[in-house]
Order: structure tokens, then C-alpha cells, then sequence
């Protein structure tokens, strides 16, 4: 949670969060934008938001534990996304994408 709060801090104060990469596509977008997606639930920006999420927890499950893929597994696309969009209602409306997901695996345990 420390994480996300500096991470939040430093997007608030410079425009830009301290990041060590490059993020494109839907994990640039905002919990309020991704939350008004998620809703019509169909659509180019709809498939292109969940392949983004699933790509994303994918490559991390080859920088973490067994345990974490074995959560991974469990869960499923499905309730990643329903958890995704759950945290994003939690997060300030210009939160991005990435930022909740970042946080959402490092909390993974």
C-alpha cells in the first residue's frame, strides 16, 4: 500500500509516476476511463483493456513464486478483471491502470 501511495504522490506532484519502463496501451488509461469500458462490456477497447490485464499478470507469473502462479491459475482471467475493476472504484478516478495492477501483484501473496 506504501507503494501506491508513493506511486499516487509522485503522479500527483510531477504529472508523471516514477517508473523504471515504458507502459503502452490500456494500462495508460485511467480507472476512470477503464471502469466506463469495462461497463459496456464489448467493444475494441473492451477486448484491447482485457488482453492488456491478462498480459500483464501473465509476464509477471515468470518473475514470481510457484505460489503466485498457483493464484494466478486459481483465480483466472475472470476474477483478475472483476478484482482489477473493483480496485480501480477504490483508486482516485485518475489513477492509471498499471499503477492499480503494479500494486495489486506486489500485494499478491
Amino acid at each position: 500500500m506504501k507503494r501506491l501511495i508513493f506511486a499516487l504522490a509522485a503522479t500527483l506532484t510531477t504529472g508523471t509516476a516514477a517508473a523504471d519502463g515504458f507502459v503502452m496501451g490500456a494500462g495508460r488509461w485511467t480507472c476512470e476511463q477503464v471502469l466506463t469500458i469495462a461497463a459496456q462490456a464489448e467493444g475494441s477497447e473492451f477486448e484491447q483493456l482485457a488482453g492488456w490485464l491478462m498480459g500483464f499478470w501473465s509476464h509477471a507469473t515468470f518473475q514470481r513464486e510457484t505460489r503466485f502462479i498457483d493464484i494466478v491459475e486459481d483465480v483466472g482471467g475472470r476474477g483478475i478483471f472483476d478484482a482489477t475493476m473493483g480496485e480501480c472504484q477504490r483508486a482516485p478516478g485518475d489513477t492509471q491502470l498499471y499503477i492499480v495492477s503494479r500494486s495489486m501483484i506486489e500485494n499478491t501473496k
